[in-house]
C-alpha cells in the first residue's frame, strides 16, 4: 500500500467513489486472478471483462454480475457494492472522522520505534501492535505516530479506548467496540447486527477499500480487538497493550522499552522547566522514576509546584517514597508509584481526599459538575482542586473541561482511597454522584425531549440542574451516556438499586434515538436485575417494557414480544396504566412486523382506550401512529389518514419532531394511494425537509423512498429511479439493510414499469436476499411478489406464476391479506395468476 514518511508535510487527495471498473480490478487483483483466468472460470469473454475494467463497458447484466461475484468469492455487501457501481450509483462518502487525541506534549525520543512502525508500514503490515509496561508511553506513542500517519489516510481517523486495564471500570466488549466504531463511520445503531460476527463482518464491508487508520488504545487481549480489525490493506490499525498481540494477522509488534537515559533527561529537563542542573542529579532523578515518561512528568510537575526546590531536593524525596513502596510493588511500577506518593504527600488535606475519591469515579472521565458532587464541595472549591492536580499531571484534561486518571494514577488514587476512607464516606461519595447524575440527566431530557416526562421516573434528588438551553442539554446528555451506563453498574455492584432503575429510565429513550443499544441492552438489564432483588413490580414491568422496545429495534421481535407480554402482565396487575399503554402499542407493533399471527387490533383498541382515560397524549400518539400503520397496511386508506392526521396533532403538541415526520409520511402514503398525487408529494418532501432540519436521518431516507414511490405511481418512473439510487446510495454507506432492501424493491418495481424486465429481476433478487437475510417474511413476500412480475415482463408466465404463489403462501402462513406495500396483497396477487 502507498504510505508517505512518518515526518512528512504534504496532504494526500481525497479519494473519490470507485467506479465499477475500479472495484472489479481491485477484487480481481486481490484473488491473484489476471482478466483472462477470471473469464475462464466465469465463462465470459475476455475482451467483454477488459472493456469493463477500462470503463468501455459498464452495463452488465445481473446474471454476469452474480458469476463474477461467485468466481472472486465477493461477500453480499460487497456483491451489492458491485451491483450499485454497475448501474452508475454514487456511493456518497461519509464524513471523515478525526478523532485522534491531541499532538503529546513533550513527545521526545522514540526514533528507532517510529523508523520501525514506519517501516512495518511500507512493508504493508496493516496491524502494527505496541506493547510495553505500564507508564512507559504506549499512548503517547501511538498517537504521535497516527498524527504522522494521519495525511495517508484522508477517510478519516478513529480512536477508541477499550479500557484493557483500567481499574473499576469493565473493558469494552468487542459488540461494544465495534458499536462505537460504527457509529464513528456514520452507521445507525439500529443498524448495527446483534450478532457480533455478523456485526464484524458488516464493519470489514463498510471499511473495505477506504483509506482509514484506527488506534485501539488499551487492548486486554487479541479477542477483544479481533473484531474490529479491517480485511483490506487499504486500512492501518495501531494497537497498545501490554501484552503481547502476536495472533493478530498480518501483524507486526513494537515494543517500547523504558527511556534511554539521554531521552529521558530531555524529557524531564523540558516538562520541569529546568536550566543547567547537576547532570549527576538529574540522572539519578530519571533512574528513580525508572525512566518511564508518566513518572517523568510527575516528578517534573512537582519540581516545578516549589520554586524553592533544589534537584537534590527532588532526589531525597523520591528516593524516601521509593523505600516506602518497596515492598508492596512489582520493579516495573516503583518508578511511577514514587512520583505518585511524591505528588500525593505534598497535597493539601481536601485535594488529598478530591484525588482520592476520583479514584472511585467509574466511568472513563468527569467534568467540574460531577467533581462537585462527588467531592461535596461548590464548584470553587472543586475547581481548584481538579488544577492542582492537573498542573502536578495527576489527572489529564480533556476537551470542553473534562478530567480523566492514566490507569496506573486511577489504581493509586482508588488504593488511597480504600485505605483512608470509610466504607461509609465512599459510598456517601458515590450516592452524591449518583444523585447528580439522575438530577442532570433529568433536566438534560426536560430540555431535549419534554415529551418523554411522564414516561421517565421523578424521584426526589437534593441536586440543583444547571441552567441550560436545550443545544447544551443535548451536549450533556451525548458525552455523558458512557458515564451514567458506568454509574448505573457500580450502583448495581454496591447494592444502590433505586438508582439503576432511575438511570435507565432517565436516559432510556435517549439511547433509543440515538441508536445506542448495546448500550441501552446493558443498563436496562441491570435495571431488571436490581427491580428483582428489590422485589419492586412497578420497576421490573417498566424495565421489561424497555427491554422490549430495544428487542424491537434489533428486529428480535419474539424477544420483544416475551418483555413487552411481561411488562403487560405486570402493569396491568398493579394498575401502572402508562406502563401497560405501552405494552399493548409495543406488542401491537411487534404482532405487525415479526408475523405474527395474533391480532393486533385487541391491543391498539385497549391501548388507545387506556390512553384517553388517563388523558395520555404520549400514549394517544402512539396509539394513533400504530393504528395508521396497521390501516394503511390492510388498504383502509381513509381510516389510516384519520388515524395520520391525529398522530401529526399530538406529535406537534407535544413536540415530538421525529412522530411528526413519521406522520407526515404515512399520510403522505395514504393520499397517493388515494389518488392525490400532489398532496403525498408535498407531505414527503416537507417530511425531508423536517427530518434534515432535526437530524433524523431514517426520515430523511423514508422521505425520499416514498417521493420515488409517488413519482412511480403518477407515471414517472425515470424520475422514480433517481430517489431510489439515492436511497440506495445513503443505505449502502451506512450499512443500512433495511433501505437496501427497499431501495432494490422500489427499483424493481421502477424497472417493471418501463419494461426492462433484467433489471427488475436482478433488484428483486437483492431484495429476496436481504429479506431472507433479516429473515422477515412480510419483505420475502413482497419481494416475491417482485420477481413475479419481473418474470412476467420477461414472457416467463411459468416463472411468474411460481413467485406469486410463494407469495401467497408467505401472506398464509403470516395469517394476513395485504402487507404494508398495498401492491402486495392477497387479491392483487390473485388478479395477476388470473391475468397470467
Amino acid at each position: 500500500m502507498t504510505s508517505c514518511a512518518l515526518n512528512c508535510d504534504g496532504e494526500a487527495g481525497v479519494t473519490g467513489p470507485s467506479t465499477f471498473g475500479e472495484l472489479l480490478r481491485r477484487w480481481r487483483e486481490r484473488a491473484l486472478f489476471t482478466q483472462e483466468e477470471l473469464a475462464q472460470r466465469s465463462g465470459l469473454d475476455p475482451r467483454t471483462l477488459r472493456r469493463w475494467e477500462t470503463g468501455e463497458s459498464v452495463r452488465p447484466r445481473g446474471s454476469s454480475l452474480r458469476l463474477v461475484a461467485e468466481v472472486l468469492g465477493l461477500t453480499d455487501d460487497e456483491s451489492l457494492e458491485l451491483a450499485a457501481a454497475a448501474r452508475g450509483a454514487t456511493l456518497t462518502v461519509p464524513d471523515r472522522p478525526h478523532q485522534l487525541p491531541p499532538a503529546p506534549s513533550h513527545f521526545v525520543g522514540r526514533h528507532e520505534e517510529l523508523a520501525a512502525l514506519h517501516a512495518r508500514v511500507a512493508e504493508g503490515r496493516s496491524v502494527i501492535a505496541v506493547e510495553g509496561m505500564a507508564g512507559v508511553g504506549k499512548t503517547a506513542f501511538a498517537v504521535q505516530a497516527g498524527r504522522l500517519l494521519a495525511p495517508d489516510f484522508p477517510d478519516g481517523q478513529i480512536f477508541i479506548d477499550l479500557h484493557g486495564f483500567s481499574d473499576r471500570m469493565h473493558p469494552l466488549e468487542p459488540d461494544q467496540a465495534l458499536a462505537r466504531t460504527m457509529r464513528a463511520l456514520g452507521v445507525p445503531g439500529d443498524q448495527l447486527p446483534v450478532d457480533v460476527e455478523e456485526c464484524a463482518g458488516l464493519f470489514r464491508s463498510l471499511v473495505a477499500d477506504r483509506r482509514l487508520l484506527f488506534v485501539y488504545d488499551n487492548v486486554a487481549g487479541a479477542g477483544q480487538v479481533a473484531p474490529l480489525l479491517p480485511a483490506t490493506a487499504t486500512c492501518q490499525v495501531l494497537t497498545t497493550s501490554r501484552h503481547t498481540l502476536a495472533s493478530l494477522d498480518r501483524g507486526a509488534t513494537i515494543r517500547l522499552g523504558t527511556l534511554p537515559r539521554p531521552e529521558a533527561i530531555d524529557l524531564f529537563a523540558r516538562a520541569s522547566e529546568s536550566t543547567g542542573p547537576s547532570s549527576d542529579q538529574l540522572t539519578e532523578v530519571v533512574e528513580l522514576c525508572g525512566r518511564l515518561p508518566l513518572a517523568l512528568r510527575i516528578a517534573a510537575a512537582r519540581l516545578r509546584s516549589r520554586p524553592s526546590w533544589q534537584l537534590a531536593d527532588l532526589v531525597l524525596r523520591l528516593q524516601e517514597q521509593r523505600a516506602a513502596v518497596l515492598d508492596r510493588l512489582d520493579d516495573e511500577t516503583l518508578g511511577v508509584s514514587a512520583a505518585l506518593d511524591l505528588s500525593y504527600a505534598a497535597l493539601d488535606e481536601p485535594t488529598r481526599r478530591a484525588y482520592r475519591l476520583v479514584g472511585l469515579i467509574p466511568g472513563p472521565d468527569i467534568d467540574l459538575g460531577a467533581a462537585a458532587a462527588l467531592f461535596g464541595t461548590d464548584d470553587v472549591a472543586a475547581r481548584s482542586a481538579l488544577e492542582t492536580l492537573q498542573d502536578l499531571h495527576l489527572l489529564d484534561e480533556g476537551p470542553a473541561g473534562r478530567y480523566s486518571l492514566h490507569d496506573l494514577t486511577r489504581a493509586h488514587a482508588a488504593r488511597h482511597a480504600q485505605a483512608t476512607e470509610t466504607a461509609q464516606d465512599r459510598s456517601a461519595a458515590l450516592t452524591r454522584l449518583l444523585d447528580h447524575y439522575c438530577a442532570w440527566a433529568s433536566a438534560a431530557m426536560d430540555l431535549a425531549h419534554p415529551y418523554t416526562r411522564s414516561r421517565r421516573p421523578e424521584p426526589p434528588y437534593v441536586v440543583d440542574p444547571p441552567d441550560w438551553t436545550a443545544d447544551q442539554a443535548n451536549g450533556w446528555l451525548d458525552t455523558e451516556l458512557p458515564n451514567v451506563v458506568a454509574a448505573a453498574r457500580a450502583a448495581r455492584e454496591l447494592e444502590l438499586h433505586r438508582y439503576v432503575g432511575d438511570l435507565a429510565g432517565l436516559v432510556h429513550r435517549r439511547l433509543i434515538m440515538r441508536d445506542r443499544l448495546g448500550e441501552a441492552d446493558v443498563l436496562h438489564l441491570l435495571a431488571l436485575e436490581s427491580a428483582d432483588d428489590l422485589g419492586d413490580r412497578a420497576a421490573a414491568a417498566r424495565a421489561h417494557g424497555d427491554i422490549g422496545r430495544i428487542r424491537r429495534r434489533q428486529n428480535d421481535y419474539q424477544g420483544a414480544a416475551d418483555h413487552f407480554a411481561q411488562a403487560l402482565s405486570l402493569a396491568a396487575a398493579d394498575g401502572l396504566t402508562l406502563v401497560e399503554v405501552e405494552a399493548h402499542i409495543g406488542l401491537a407493533a411487534t404482532v405487525q412486523y415479526g408475523g405474527s399471527p395474533v391480532d393486533a387490533d385487541e391491543h391498539l383498541i385497549r391501548a388507545l382506550r387506556l390512553a384517553e382515560d388517563a388523558g395520555d397524549e404520549l400514549g394517544q400518539l402512539e396509539s394513533h401512529s400504530t393504528v395508521a400503520h396497521a390501516r394503511l397496511s390492510e388498504g383502509a386508506y381513509r381510516t389510516a389518514v384519520s388515524h395520520f392526521d391525529q398522530a401529526l396533532a399530538l406529535a406537534r403538541r407535544v413536540g415530538y419532531r421525529a412522530r411528526e415526520v413519521d406522520a407526515l409520511i404515512g399520510r403522505g402514503r395514504a393520499d397517493a394511494e388515494l389518488g392525490r398525487t400532489a398532496a403525498a408529494v408535498d407531505g414527503f418532501r416537507r417530511a425531508v425537509a423536517l427530518s434534515r432540519e432535526e437530524g433524523l436521518p431514517i426520515g430523511e431516507l423514508a422521505g425520499m423512498y416514498n417521493l420515488g414511490n409517488a413519482r412511480r405511481r403518477s407515471g414517472d418512473p425515470s424520475s422514480a429511479l433517481d430517489s431510489y439510487r439515492e436511497v440506495l446510495a445513503v443505505a449502502v454507506r451506512t450499512g443500512n439493510r433495511n433501505w437496501q432492501y427497499e431501495a432494490h424493491q422500489g427499483m424493481g418495481r421502477a424497472y417493471v414499469d418501463l419494461g426492462d424486465g433484467r433489471s427488475a429481476l436482478e433488484h428483486h433478487r437483492q431484495a429476496q436476499l436481504l429479506a431472507e437475510r433479516k429473515r422477515l417474511r412480510a419483505d420475502l413476500a413482497r419481494a416475491e411478489d417482485g420477481l413475479g412480475a419481473a418474470y412476467s415482463v420477461l414472457g416467463d408466465p411459468a416463472g411468474a406464476r411460481q413467485h406469486w404463489q410463494t407469495a401467497l403462501g408467505l401472506l398464509a402462513e403470516l395469517g394476513v391479506d395485504h402487507t404494508d406495500d398495498p401492491e402486495t396483497s392477497r387479491d392483487a396477487i390473485t388478479q395477476k395468476l388470473t391475468a397470467n
